[in-house]
């Protein structure tokens, strides 16, 4: 017996989860400017929208944006397994980072290395890496980049391009715009519009890059391994070519 086809469209998927986050962007900003230009210390709602916030909407749709991207490299980890990929151990460690990114995107966990960099950095006034999580970022985003470079040259090209395009859109956001972030909220009052458009500029660039990495990675998973095949009794995988079997599958499982 056959399991039912269920088509996912990635195009629509990527639409959907753009305009979520482009609606959050807009949202933000505009009750931003409406707090500051009414010199209102509290404007309601914003609390559960804003983009500088923590434990509302934005930071929840981030946050599973992230774990979606897990999940996306789950399977293909399981898939490559299955069929004794030479990178098999790659793509777990990058489903397992996911995780953790996401787990930090809900936590903030990173801002707890801002003051023990600062005072390795001397204190006073730090500029660029006033937010000083980033010093420790940057080092592990190049042994990342080094350690990930021959992974992503045995990449087709157009999947590879794509990773490094929204790699750069998320790092760009997350940790370069943190940079004059930084520098600005060192020398300007952080409650001002200028702020929150450095604020906005970074997540929107955050959940832009994750957006095009799902994207992606839809797209990998169907040029690589076809139609996906799902048997719930007995957690089957499959794809047109091959049919891989995950745990114990019962006798009549496709």
């Amino acid at each position: 017996m056959n399991a039912p086809r269920i088509t996912i469209d990635r195009a629509i998927v990527t639409r959907i989860l753009a305009v979520v986050a482009a609606l959050f962007v807009v949202i933000n900003l505009g009750m931003q400017w409406y707090r500051i230009h009414a010199g209102k210390e509290y404007v309601s709602g914003l609390a559960m929208m804003s983009l500088d916030g923590e434990h509302n909407l934005p930071e929840l749709f981030s946050t599973l944006l992230l774990l979606g991207a897990a999940a996306l490299l789950t399977l293909i980890t399981l898939l490559e397994r299955a069929r004794r990929g030479r990178d098999t151990g790659k793509w777990a460690l990058l489903a397992a980072g996911f995780v953790c990114m996401a787990v930090d995107e809900s936590l903030s966990l990173h801002e707890a290395l801002i003051e023990p960099v600062r005072h390795l950095l001397g204190g006073g006034e730090l500029g660029l890496f006033y937010f000083a999580w980033v010093v420790p970022a940057l080092v592990l985003i190049v042994a990342l980049g080094i350690y990930f470079l021959p992974f992503m040259l045995r990449l087709p090209r157009r999947t590879m391009l794509a990773f490094a395009a929204s790699a750069a859109i998320y790092l760009g956001g997350a940790v370069g715009v943190e940079l004059f972030e930084g520098m600005y909220r060192e020398h300007h009052a952080y409650r001002t519009l200028g702020f929150h458009l450095l604020v906005t500029l970074e997540e929107g660039m955050e959940m832009t890059g994750v957006i095009a990495f799902i994207h992606a990675l839809l797209g990998h998973i169907a040029g690589r391994f076809g139609e996906i095949r799902l048997g719930v009794t007995g957690v089957a995988v499959a794809s047109q070519e091959a049919a891989h079997t995950i745990g114990r599958p019962s006798p009549t499982s496709p």
